[in-house]
């Protein structure tokens, strides 16, 4: 790679949970570099084989107990670089849409060791507290995304961003 970094390519699913009040589901993690913390929909890698909506339905289960039967519509592709315990992920998530009642989360059904200590917290958001947090949030633009998909609604292919 240009930078000198070894990357290694990761496959993950992730979503947009949302009630009908428009409030969002995000989760506080730590940050890949240890310097501070950052909100994240929910969601994480594919495993071998796993299509992507396999992996959102189990992450969303072990991540926030919340089960997901319908297909949800895939909203938007992101590429992601990041870099925890020297080693780099060039991460490509597919992020789907997910419209539920409110539900209180729970990662009790989370049986991946390597998120203990990292995962700090759930939070329903709206997008204005989004928009006028100073958190980070990722993606970072997370506030003007989910604005724009509440004004014009699901996209008829999914937007990279």
């Amino acid at each position: 790679m240009a930078d000198g970094l070894q990357r290694k390519t990761r496959q993950a699913a992730r979503a947009v949970v949302m009630t009908d009040a428009a409030e969002v589901l995000l989760m506080r993690h730590k940050r890949p570099d240890q310097a501070g913390d950052f909100w994240l929909l929910p969601g994480g890698g594919r495993k071998r084989g796993e299509s992507s909506v396999s992996a959102v339905r189990r992450e969303l289960w072990e991540e926030t107990g919340l089960a997901l039967h319908q297909r949800p519509p895939l909203v938007w592709k992101r590429t992601h670089v990041f870099t925890r315990a020297g080693v780099g992920t060039e991460q490509h998530e597919d992020i789907y849409l997910v419209l539920t009642p409110s539900f209180q989360p729970t990662s009790a059904h989370n049986i991946d060791l390597s998120e203990v200590g990292i995962f700090m917290e759930f939070r329903w958001w709206t997008v204005a507290e989004i928009l006028a947090s100073k958190e980070i949030f990722g993606p970072r633009n997370l506030g003007r995304l989910l604005a724009t998909l509440l004004a014009e609604g699901v996209p008829a292919s999914p937007l990279r961003i």
